[in-house]
Protein backbone atom coordinates (compact mmCIF):
# COMPACT_ATOMS: atom_id res chain seq x y z
CA UNK A 1 0.00 0.00 0.00
CA UNK A 2 1.22 3.34 -0.59
CA UNK A 3 2.08 5.50 2.08
CA UNK A 4 0.78 9.06 1.82
CA UNK A 5 3.46 12.43 1.58
CA UNK A 6 3.53 14.18 5.28
CA UNK A 7 3.34 17.34 2.84
CA UNK A 8 0.22 16.09 1.16
CA UNK A 9 -2.00 15.47 4.76
CA UNK A 10 -0.95 19.11 5.59
CA UNK A 11 -2.82 20.47 2.41
CA UNK A 12 -5.86 18.75 3.38
CA UNK A 13 -5.50 19.87 6.91
CA UNK A 14 -5.53 23.23 5.74
CA UNK A 15 -7.58 23.13 2.74
CA UNK A 16 -10.62 21.66 5.01
CA UNK A 17 -9.66 24.66 7.51
CA UNK A 18 -10.30 26.71 4.75
CA UNK A 19 -13.55 25.42 3.51
CA UNK A 20 -14.84 25.60 7.55
CA UNK A 21 -13.70 29.04 8.16
CA UNK A 22 -15.88 30.33 5.07
CA UNK A 23 -18.58 28.02 7.00
CA UNK A 24 -18.46 29.97 9.77
CA UNK A 25 -18.11 33.67 8.20
CA UNK A 26 -20.88 32.84 5.99
CA UNK A 27 -22.89 31.43 8.92
CA UNK A 28 -22.10 34.53 11.38
CA UNK A 29 -23.49 36.78 8.19
CA UNK A 30 -26.49 34.97 7.84
CA UNK A 31 -27.28 35.10 11.21
CA UNK A 32 -27.12 38.75 10.69
CA UNK A 33 -28.94 39.19 8.09
CA UNK A 34 -31.83 36.90 10.13
CA UNK A 35 -31.81 38.43 13.35
CA UNK A 36 -29.71 41.28 13.22
CA UNK A 37 -30.91 43.20 10.36
CA UNK A 38 -34.11 41.23 9.86
CA UNK A 39 -36.47 44.06 10.49
CA UNK A 40 -34.07 46.06 7.89
CA UNK A 41 -34.82 43.60 5.08
CA UNK A 42 -38.53 43.43 5.66
CA UNK A 43 -38.87 47.05 5.03
CA UNK A 44 -36.91 47.58 2.03
CA UNK A 45 -39.13 44.63 0.84
CA UNK A 46 -42.01 45.96 2.18
CA UNK A 47 -40.90 49.16 0.67
CA UNK A 48 -40.32 47.58 -3.08
CA UNK A 49 -43.47 45.33 -3.11
CA UNK A 50 -45.75 48.59 -2.03
CA UNK A 51 -46.29 51.72 -3.68
CA UNK A 52 -47.87 54.99 -2.20
CA UNK A 53 -49.61 57.48 -4.13
CA UNK A 54 -51.33 60.90 -2.09
CA UNK A 55 -54.90 61.21 -2.28
CA UNK A 56 -55.47 65.05 -2.75
CA UNK A 57 -58.37 66.37 -0.94
CA UNK A 58 -60.84 68.94 -2.61
CA UNK A 59 -60.42 72.37 -1.20
CA UNK A 60 -63.34 74.24 0.00
CA UNK A 61 -64.67 76.85 -2.28
CA UNK A 62 -66.00 80.33 -2.17
CA UNK A 63 -69.14 82.08 -2.69
CA UNK A 64 -70.60 84.97 -2.89
CA UNK A 65 -73.72 85.83 -0.46
CA UNK A 66 -76.20 84.66 -3.18
CA UNK A 67 -73.70 81.64 -4.00
CA UNK A 68 -72.56 83.11 -7.11
CA UNK A 69 -68.76 81.04 -7.26
CA UNK A 70 -65.85 83.28 -6.89
CA UNK A 71 -63.09 80.27 -6.09
CA UNK A 72 -63.73 77.16 -7.62
CA UNK A 73 -62.24 73.85 -7.93
CA UNK A 74 -61.18 71.99 -11.76
CA UNK A 75 -59.47 68.35 -12.14
CA UNK A 76 -55.63 68.56 -12.52
CA UNK A 77 -53.57 65.80 -13.89
CA UNK A 78 -49.83 65.41 -12.47
CA UNK A 79 -47.39 63.22 -13.77
CA UNK A 80 -45.22 60.91 -10.84
CA UNK A 81 -42.62 58.92 -11.24
CA UNK A 82 -41.24 56.98 -8.11
CA UNK A 83 -37.48 56.52 -8.36
CA UNK A 84 -36.84 53.28 -7.09
CA UNK A 85 -39.33 51.49 -10.06
CA UNK A 86 -37.17 53.10 -12.89
CA UNK A 87 -35.24 50.46 -15.16
CA UNK A 88 -32.12 49.86 -14.07
CA UNK A 89 -30.72 50.28 -17.59
CA UNK A 90 -29.45 54.16 -18.08
CA UNK A 91 -30.66 54.10 -21.89
CA UNK A 92 -33.66 53.18 -20.63
CA UNK A 93 -34.75 55.89 -18.22
CA UNK A 94 -33.67 58.35 -20.79
CA UNK A 95 -36.49 56.89 -23.00
CA UNK A 96 -38.72 57.33 -20.62
CA UNK A 97 -37.94 61.12 -19.78
CA UNK A 98 -38.10 61.66 -23.38
CA UNK A 99 -41.48 60.30 -23.98
CA UNK A 100 -42.34 61.88 -20.67
CA UNK A 101 -41.17 65.24 -22.04
CA UNK A 102 -43.02 64.84 -25.25
CA UNK A 103 -46.11 64.55 -23.80
CA UNK A 104 -45.44 67.41 -20.79
CA UNK A 105 -43.33 70.12 -21.94
CA UNK A 106 -41.00 69.46 -19.10
CA UNK A 107 -37.30 69.51 -20.04
CA UNK A 108 -36.18 65.21 -19.76
CA UNK A 109 -32.52 65.75 -18.87
CA UNK A 110 -30.08 68.99 -17.10
CA UNK A 111 -28.57 69.18 -20.16
CA UNK A 112 -31.27 69.94 -22.28
CA UNK A 113 -32.98 72.32 -19.15
CA UNK A 114 -30.00 74.24 -19.84
CA UNK A 115 -29.14 74.13 -23.46
CA UNK A 116 -33.03 75.47 -23.84
CA UNK A 117 -32.53 78.38 -21.56
CA UNK A 118 -35.20 76.43 -18.57
CA UNK A 119 -34.32 75.85 -14.69
CA UNK A 120 -32.26 72.83 -14.66
CA UNK A 121 -33.87 72.18 -10.93
CA UNK A 122 -37.53 71.74 -13.38
CA UNK A 123 -35.99 69.21 -15.55
CA UNK A 124 -37.19 65.34 -14.97
CA UNK A 125 -33.48 64.48 -14.36
CA UNK A 126 -33.51 66.94 -11.91
CA UNK A 127 -36.77 65.98 -9.93
CA UNK A 128 -36.85 62.45 -9.80
CA UNK A 129 -32.63 62.74 -8.73
CA UNK A 130 -33.87 64.54 -5.85
CA UNK A 131 -36.67 62.40 -5.05
CA UNK A 132 -34.43 59.93 -4.85
CA UNK A 133 -32.72 61.05 -3.02
CA UNK A 134 -35.01 61.67 -0.09
CA UNK A 135 -36.70 58.43 -0.74
CA UNK A 136 -36.23 56.19 -3.89
CA UNK A 137 -39.99 54.61 -3.12
CA UNK A 138 -41.71 57.70 -2.75
CA UNK A 139 -42.98 59.20 -5.60
CA UNK A 140 -42.05 62.24 -7.09
CA UNK A 141 -44.54 64.77 -9.39
CA UNK A 142 -42.60 66.07 -12.33
CA UNK A 143 -45.38 67.90 -14.37
CA UNK A 144 -48.18 69.22 -13.03
CA UNK A 145 -51.29 69.96 -14.46
CA UNK A 146 -50.94 68.42 -17.95
CA UNK A 147 -53.72 68.36 -20.42
CA UNK A 148 -56.32 65.30 -20.59
CA UNK A 149 -55.19 63.62 -23.67
CA UNK A 150 -51.49 63.50 -22.50
CA UNK A 151 -52.53 61.89 -19.10
CA UNK A 152 -54.60 59.69 -21.07
CA UNK A 153 -51.63 58.62 -23.56
CA UNK A 154 -49.48 57.89 -20.02
CA UNK A 155 -52.03 55.63 -18.87
CA UNK A 156 -52.39 53.89 -21.82
CA UNK A 157 -48.88 52.73 -22.79
CA UNK A 158 -48.01 52.42 -18.58
CA UNK A 159 -46.43 48.89 -19.28
CA UNK A 160 -43.44 50.82 -21.31
CA UNK A 161 -43.31 53.41 -18.20
CA UNK A 162 -42.71 51.44 -15.97
CA UNK A 163 -42.63 53.73 -12.64
CA UNK A 164 -44.35 56.66 -13.74
CA UNK A 165 -47.99 57.11 -12.93
CA UNK A 166 -50.79 60.16 -13.39
CA UNK A 167 -52.33 61.46 -10.55
CA UNK A 168 -55.62 63.57 -10.44
CA UNK A 169 -55.49 66.39 -8.32
CA UNK A 170 -57.75 69.56 -8.69
CA UNK A 171 -56.75 73.22 -9.26
CA UNK A 172 -58.06 76.72 -8.54
CA UNK A 173 -60.25 78.73 -10.93
CA UNK A 174 -61.15 82.46 -10.23
CA UNK A 175 -64.52 82.97 -12.24
CA UNK A 176 -64.58 86.48 -11.18
CA UNK A 177 -60.84 86.90 -11.57
CA UNK A 178 -59.33 90.63 -11.28
CA UNK A 179 -62.81 91.72 -9.54
CA UNK A 180 -62.67 90.14 -6.76
CA UNK A 181 -58.87 89.39 -6.84
CA UNK A 182 -57.66 91.75 -3.74
CA UNK A 183 -60.23 89.21 -1.95
CA UNK A 184 -60.07 85.88 -3.27
CA UNK A 185 -55.85 86.20 -4.02
CA UNK A 186 -54.59 83.01 -5.11
CA UNK A 187 -52.16 79.60 -3.98
CA UNK A 188 -48.57 78.35 -5.12
CA UNK A 189 -46.59 76.31 -4.16
CA UNK A 190 -45.08 76.15 -0.76
CA UNK A 191 -41.73 78.21 -0.21
CA UNK A 192 -38.99 76.42 0.59
CA UNK A 193 -38.91 78.87 4.09
CA UNK A 194 -41.65 77.65 5.03
CA UNK A 195 -41.36 73.93 4.79
CA UNK A 196 -40.73 72.57 8.00
CA UNK A 197 -42.76 74.32 9.64
CA UNK A 198 -45.95 73.06 7.37
CA UNK A 199 -44.17 69.59 6.94
CA UNK A 200 -44.81 69.39 10.92
CA UNK A 201 -48.83 70.21 10.22
CA UNK A 202 -48.83 67.60 8.26
CA UNK A 203 -48.39 69.17 4.69
CA UNK A 204 -46.33 67.64 2.11
CA UNK A 205 -44.60 70.14 -0.20
CA UNK A 206 -44.11 67.52 -3.24
CA UNK A 207 -48.02 67.63 -3.23
CA UNK A 208 -49.30 70.42 -1.56
CA UNK A 209 -50.31 74.31 -2.33
CA UNK A 210 -50.95 77.01 0.10
CA UNK A 211 -52.67 80.16 0.18
CA UNK A 212 -50.58 82.85 -0.78
CA UNK A 213 -52.98 85.98 -1.09
CA UNK A 214 -56.21 87.35 -0.11
CA UNK A 215 -58.53 84.92 1.81
CA UNK A 216 -56.60 81.59 0.35
CA UNK A 217 -53.87 82.60 2.53
CA UNK A 218 -55.87 84.03 5.72
CA UNK A 219 -58.82 81.16 5.56
CA UNK A 220 -55.91 78.41 4.78
CA UNK A 221 -56.38 76.27 7.92
CA UNK A 222 -60.43 76.06 6.98
CA UNK A 223 -60.11 75.99 3.04
CA UNK A 224 -57.41 73.00 3.12
CA UNK A 225 -58.41 69.53 3.39
CA UNK A 226 -56.73 66.53 4.94
CA UNK A 227 -54.95 64.77 2.07
CA UNK A 228 -55.59 60.91 2.08
CA UNK A 229 -53.19 57.99 0.46
CA UNK A 230 -53.91 54.64 -1.88
CA UNK A 231 -50.83 51.80 -1.05
CA UNK A 232 -50.85 49.56 -3.69
CA UNK A 233 -48.91 46.32 -3.90
CA UNK A 234 -47.07 46.13 -6.94
CA UNK A 235 -45.09 44.31 -9.71
CA UNK A 236 -41.31 44.17 -10.58
CA UNK A 237 -41.93 46.60 -13.56
CA UNK A 238 -43.76 48.87 -11.03
CA UNK A 239 -47.14 47.99 -12.40
CA UNK A 240 -50.36 47.86 -9.40
CA UNK A 241 -51.45 44.33 -8.49
CA UNK A 242 -53.75 45.20 -5.75
CA UNK A 243 -54.54 47.90 -3.36
CA UNK A 244 -53.71 46.71 0.37
CA UNK A 245 -54.45 50.64 1.63
CA UNK A 246 -56.95 53.32 0.92
CA UNK A 247 -57.24 56.11 3.25
CA UNK A 248 -59.99 58.98 1.82
CA UNK A 249 -59.29 62.12 1.76
CA UNK A 250 -61.00 64.77 3.70
CA UNK A 251 -62.41 67.74 2.00
CA UNK A 252 -62.07 71.39 3.14
CA UNK A 253 -64.38 73.84 4.63
CA UNK A 254 -66.47 76.41 2.06
CA UNK A 255 -66.73 79.88 2.73
CA UNK A 256 -69.54 82.03 1.81
CA UNK A 257 -69.04 85.73 2.10
CA UNK A 258 -70.87 88.70 3.13
CA UNK A 259 -69.82 89.80 -0.87
CA UNK A 260 -72.87 91.06 -3.32
CA UNK A 261 -70.97 90.29 -6.37
CA UNK A 262 -73.15 92.50 -8.55
CA UNK A 263 -72.76 95.49 -6.19
CA UNK A 264 -69.09 94.71 -6.01
CA UNK A 265 -68.81 95.30 -10.21
CA UNK A 266 -70.62 98.41 -9.93
CA UNK A 267 -68.31 99.62 -7.18
CA UNK A 268 -65.45 99.26 -9.93
CA UNK A 269 -66.97 100.51 -12.65
CA UNK A 270 -67.79 103.93 -9.91
CA UNK A 271 -63.98 103.70 -9.17
CA UNK A 272 -62.80 103.85 -12.82
CA UNK A 273 -65.09 106.14 -13.99
CA UNK A 274 -64.85 108.67 -11.59
CA UNK A 275 -60.45 108.17 -11.66
CA UNK A 276 -61.49 109.27 -15.47
CA UNK A 277 -63.49 112.19 -14.89
CA UNK A 278 -61.28 113.81 -12.18
CA UNK A 279 -57.94 113.46 -14.36
CA UNK A 280 -60.18 114.68 -17.46
CA UNK A 281 -61.37 117.58 -15.56
CA UNK A 282 -58.11 118.24 -14.70
CA UNK A 283 -56.34 118.36 -17.81
CA UNK A 284 -53.37 115.97 -15.69
CA UNK A 285 -53.31 112.55 -14.38
CA UNK A 286 -54.21 113.62 -10.34
CA UNK A 287 -55.06 109.93 -9.15
CA UNK A 288 -54.54 106.48 -10.59
CA UNK A 289 -56.12 104.56 -7.67
CA UNK A 290 -59.05 104.45 -5.67
CA UNK A 291 -61.18 102.22 -3.11
CA UNK A 292 -64.53 102.03 -2.33
CA UNK A 293 -65.70 100.17 0.93
CA UNK A 294 -68.86 99.14 1.36
CA UNK A 295 -70.59 97.47 4.38
CA UNK A 296 -74.38 97.26 6.53
CA UNK A 297 -73.63 99.69 9.35
CA UNK A 298 -76.14 97.11 11.46
CA UNK A 299 -73.89 94.53 10.81
CA UNK A 300 -70.79 95.01 9.85
CA UNK A 301 -70.79 93.15 6.40
CA UNK A 302 -68.32 93.94 3.67
CA UNK A 303 -71.09 94.24 0.90
CA UNK A 304 -68.33 95.65 -1.61
CA UNK A 305 -64.66 96.31 -1.41
CA UNK A 306 -62.63 97.23 -3.94
CA UNK A 307 -59.12 97.96 -4.25
CA UNK A 308 -58.25 99.91 -7.71
CA UNK A 309 -55.94 99.03 -9.66
CA UNK A 310 -56.10 95.20 -9.52
CA UNK A 311 -54.30 92.50 -10.63
CA UNK A 312 -56.01 89.17 -12.69
CA UNK A 313 -55.58 86.37 -10.39
CA UNK A 314 -56.56 83.74 -12.79
CA UNK A 315 -52.73 84.04 -14.49
CA UNK A 316 -52.21 82.78 -10.88
CA UNK A 317 -54.42 80.44 -10.56
CA UNK A 318 -52.45 76.81 -11.72
CA UNK A 319 -48.89 78.45 -11.48
CA UNK A 320 -47.39 81.29 -10.81
CA UNK A 321 -46.39 83.32 -13.50
CA UNK A 322 -43.13 85.06 -13.03
CA UNK A 323 -43.08 87.31 -15.68
CA UNK A 324 -46.50 88.79 -14.78
CA UNK A 325 -45.86 88.76 -11.15
CA UNK A 326 -42.95 90.42 -11.67
CA UNK A 327 -44.59 93.06 -13.53
CA UNK A 328 -47.04 93.73 -10.62
CA UNK A 329 -44.24 94.03 -7.76
CA UNK A 330 -42.73 97.01 -10.60
CA UNK A 331 -45.97 98.94 -10.71
CA UNK A 332 -45.70 101.87 -8.99
CA UNK A 333 -49.39 101.89 -8.26
CA UNK A 334 -49.06 98.54 -6.33
CA UNK A 335 -51.84 96.57 -7.84
CA UNK A 336 -51.19 93.61 -5.27
CA UNK A 337 -51.76 95.61 -2.27
CA UNK A 338 -55.17 95.67 -1.01
CA UNK A 339 -55.52 99.55 -0.78
CA UNK A 340 -58.19 99.04 1.14
CA UNK A 341 -57.49 97.33 3.95
CA UNK A 342 -53.20 97.61 3.86
CA UNK A 343 -52.54 101.32 2.54
CA UNK A 344 -52.27 103.69 4.95
CA UNK A 345 -54.01 107.50 3.60
CA UNK A 346 -54.67 110.53 5.41
CA UNK A 347 -58.80 110.25 5.99
CA UNK A 348 -59.53 113.23 4.83
CA UNK A 349 -63.27 115.01 4.99
CA UNK A 350 -64.98 111.62 6.21
CA UNK A 351 -62.83 112.08 9.54
CA UNK A 352 -65.16 114.95 10.31
CA UNK A 353 -67.76 112.70 11.18
CA UNK A 354 -65.45 111.61 14.00
CA UNK A 355 -64.24 115.46 14.78
CA UNK A 356 -68.24 116.16 14.92
CA UNK A 357 -69.06 113.05 17.57
CA UNK A 358 -66.68 114.93 19.82
CA UNK A 359 -67.84 118.22 19.32
CA UNK A 360 -71.32 116.84 20.05
CA UNK A 361 -69.98 114.15 22.87
CA UNK A 362 -68.00 117.83 24.96
CA UNK A 363 -70.46 120.24 24.33
CA UNK A 364 -68.25 122.27 22.62
CA UNK A 365 -70.74 124.19 20.68
CA UNK A 366 -74.42 124.26 20.29
CA UNK A 367 -75.32 121.85 17.28
CA UNK A 368 -77.63 124.78 16.47
CA UNK A 369 -75.53 127.75 16.40
CA UNK A 370 -73.68 129.59 13.16
CA UNK A 371 -69.98 130.01 12.61
CA UNK A 372 -68.92 132.05 9.98
CA UNK A 373 -67.03 130.91 7.15
CA UNK A 374 -65.56 133.56 4.82
CA UNK A 375 -63.84 130.86 2.69
CA UNK A 376 -60.31 130.81 5.02
CA UNK A 377 -59.05 131.12 8.48
CA UNK A 378 -56.17 132.87 9.67
CA UNK A 379 -53.95 131.98 12.93
CA UNK A 380 -51.61 134.42 13.85
CA UNK A 381 -48.50 133.49 13.67
CA UNK A 382 -46.98 133.25 17.83
CA UNK A 383 -43.52 134.73 16.54
CA UNK A 384 -45.00 137.83 15.02
CA UNK A 385 -48.28 138.50 16.66
CA UNK A 386 -48.87 141.90 14.95
CA UNK A 387 -47.94 141.31 11.24
CA UNK A 388 -51.16 139.60 9.82
CA UNK A 389 -49.00 138.99 6.54
CA UNK A 390 -46.93 136.51 8.44
CA UNK A 391 -50.45 134.91 9.68
CA UNK A 392 -51.20 131.38 8.40
CA UNK A 393 -53.79 130.57 6.31
CA UNK A 394 -56.15 127.49 6.79
CA UNK A 395 -58.07 127.62 3.53
CA UNK A 396 -61.93 126.26 2.86
CA UNK A 397 -62.50 123.51 -0.41
CA UNK A 398 -64.97 126.39 -1.60
CA UNK A 399 -62.64 129.64 -1.62
CA UNK A 400 -65.26 132.37 -1.31
CA UNK A 401 -66.68 130.44 1.86
CA UNK A 402 -69.80 128.99 2.70
CA UNK A 403 -71.09 131.75 4.85
CA UNK A 404 -72.94 131.06 8.39
CA UNK A 405 -72.73 127.30 9.29
CA UNK A 406 -74.03 124.94 11.96
CA UNK A 407 -72.80 121.17 12.61
CA UNK A 408 -75.22 120.18 10.35
CA UNK A 409 -74.32 122.20 7.09
CA UNK A 410 -71.11 122.27 8.11
CA UNK A 411 -71.37 117.99 8.21
CA UNK A 412 -73.38 118.29 4.76
CA UNK A 413 -70.96 120.54 2.88
CA UNK A 414 -68.04 119.43 4.18
CA UNK A 415 -66.73 122.95 5.39
CA UNK A 416 -63.33 122.85 5.99
CA UNK A 417 -63.05 126.50 8.45
CA UNK A 418 -66.56 125.51 10.51
CA UNK A 419 -64.14 122.14 11.53
CA UNK A 420 -61.02 123.97 11.99
CA UNK A 421 -62.93 126.51 14.43
CA UNK A 422 -64.88 123.55 16.80
CA UNK A 423 -61.82 121.07 16.17
CA UNK A 424 -59.06 123.35 17.46
CA UNK A 425 -61.15 126.81 18.21
CA UNK A 426 -61.08 130.37 17.30
CA UNK A 427 -60.39 133.59 19.80
CA UNK A 428 -62.73 135.35 18.22
CA UNK A 429 -65.58 133.55 19.63
CA UNK A 430 -66.36 133.95 23.35
CA UNK A 431 -66.32 130.85 25.94
CA UNK A 432 -69.77 130.50 25.96
CA UNK A 433 -70.44 130.29 22.25
CA UNK A 434 -67.16 127.56 21.96
CA UNK A 435 -65.06 126.41 23.76
CA UNK A 436 -61.86 127.33 24.37
CA UNK A 437 -59.31 125.60 22.27
CA UNK A 438 -62.09 124.01 20.84
CA UNK A 439 -62.22 119.93 21.08
CA UNK A 440 -58.30 119.69 21.26
CA UNK A 441 -56.21 116.86 20.28
CA UNK A 442 -56.69 115.19 23.29
CA UNK A 443 -60.71 114.61 23.09
CA UNK A 444 -60.24 113.98 19.33
CA UNK A 445 -57.73 111.28 19.57
CA UNK A 446 -60.14 109.61 22.46
CA UNK A 447 -63.12 109.85 20.38
CA UNK A 448 -61.35 108.61 16.92
CA UNK A 449 -59.56 105.57 19.54
CA UNK A 450 -63.96 105.02 20.68
CA UNK A 451 -64.44 104.30 16.71
CA UNK A 452 -61.75 101.75 16.39
CA UNK A 453 -59.07 103.97 14.76
CA UNK A 454 -55.66 102.54 15.06
CA UNK A 455 -56.88 99.50 15.74
CA UNK A 456 -57.31 95.89 14.40
CA UNK A 457 -60.31 95.91 12.40
CA UNK A 458 -60.05 91.82 12.78
CA UNK A 459 -61.64 91.20 9.43
CA UNK A 460 -60.55 87.95 8.13
CA UNK A 461 -58.65 89.68 5.18
CA UNK A 462 -54.79 88.79 5.25
CA UNK A 463 -52.13 91.12 6.83
CA UNK A 464 -54.07 94.13 7.83
CA UNK A 465 -52.91 97.58 8.74
CA UNK A 466 -53.69 99.36 12.42
CA UNK A 467 -53.79 102.66 11.37
CA UNK A 468 -52.24 105.53 12.95
CA UNK A 469 -52.57 108.75 15.17
CA UNK A 470 -49.85 110.59 15.98
CA UNK A 471 -50.09 112.76 18.90
CA UNK A 472 -48.17 115.82 21.22
CA UNK A 473 -46.11 113.30 22.46
CA UNK A 474 -44.87 111.96 19.06
CA UNK A 475 -44.55 115.46 17.26
CA UNK A 476 -42.32 116.33 20.29
CA UNK A 477 -40.00 113.17 20.20
CA UNK A 478 -39.99 112.48 16.55
CA UNK A 479 -40.24 116.03 15.13
CA UNK A 480 -38.56 118.02 17.71
CA UNK A 481 -41.33 120.49 17.92
CA UNK A 482 -44.62 120.96 20.25
CA UNK A 483 -48.28 120.94 18.89
CA UNK A 484 -49.42 123.92 17.33
CA UNK A 485 -53.42 124.61 16.96
CA UNK A 486 -52.54 124.36 13.29
CA UNK A 487 -51.56 120.76 13.60
CA UNK A 488 -55.04 120.55 15.79
CA UNK A 489 -57.13 122.60 12.45
CA UNK A 490 -55.60 119.94 10.37
CA UNK A 491 -56.17 116.89 12.35
CA UNK A 492 -60.12 118.10 12.61
CA UNK A 493 -60.39 117.95 8.86
CA UNK A 494 -58.53 114.47 8.71
CA UNK A 495 -55.07 115.89 7.68
CA UNK A 496 -51.82 116.64 9.12
CA UNK A 497 -50.58 113.15 11.85
CA UNK A 498 -53.41 111.19 10.65
CA UNK A 499 -52.94 107.46 8.64
CA UNK A 500 -55.84 105.31 8.07
CA UNK A 501 -57.23 102.69 5.50
CA UNK A 502 -60.66 103.05 3.58
CA UNK A 503 -61.82 100.45 6.15
CA UNK A 504 -61.31 101.90 9.23
CA UNK A 505 -62.99 104.83 8.10
CA UNK A 506 -66.00 102.59 6.81
CA UNK A 507 -66.19 100.98 10.42
CA UNK A 508 -65.75 104.04 11.95
CA UNK A 509 -68.88 105.83 9.77
CA UNK A 510 -70.86 102.86 10.27
CA UNK A 511 -70.61 103.01 14.09
CA UNK A 512 -71.78 106.60 13.93
CA UNK A 513 -74.67 105.87 11.62
CA UNK A 514 -75.67 102.89 13.53
CA UNK A 515 -76.41 104.97 17.07
CA UNK A 516 -72.66 103.82 18.79
CA UNK A 517 -72.65 100.01 18.31
CA UNK A 518 -69.00 99.16 16.52
CA UNK A 519 -69.00 96.06 14.74
CA UNK A 520 -65.52 94.34 13.25
CA UNK A 521 -65.74 94.54 9.87
CA UNK A 522 -66.46 90.63 8.00
CA UNK A 523 -66.06 88.92 4.53
CA UNK A 524 -66.57 86.10 5.86
CA UNK A 525 -70.55 85.15 6.84
CA UNK A 526 -70.80 81.37 7.17
CA UNK A 527 -67.97 78.45 6.76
Amino acid sequence: MRRLDPFQGWRLTAFIGVILAVFVVFSLRLAQWQFLQADQFIIAAEDNRLNELPLSAPRGIIVDRYDQPLAINVPAYNVLVTPASLPADDAEVLRIYNQLSALTNVPPTIAIANASGQDPETSIQRQVEIGEGIAPYRPVTVARDIGQQAALQILEDRINLPGVDVDVASVREYPTGSLTAHIIGYMGRIPAEQELQLIEQGYDPAYDRIGYAGLEASMEDVLAGQRGRIVREVDVAGLPLDTVVRDEPVAGYSLRLTLDTELQRAAEDAVRNRLAILNANAGRIVSERGVIVALNPQTGEILALVSYPTYDNVRFARSIDVDYYQQLEDDPLLPLINQATQALYPPGSTWKLITALGVLGEDVISPNTFLNDPGELLLENRYAPNDRARDQRFVCWLRSGHGPVDLLRGIAQSCNVYFYQVGGGNEDWSPQVLRTGGLGPVDLWRYALSVGIASNTGVELPFPSRGQIYDQDWKRRNIGENWSTGDTYNASVGQGYILTTPLHMAAAVASIVNGGTLYEPTIVREI
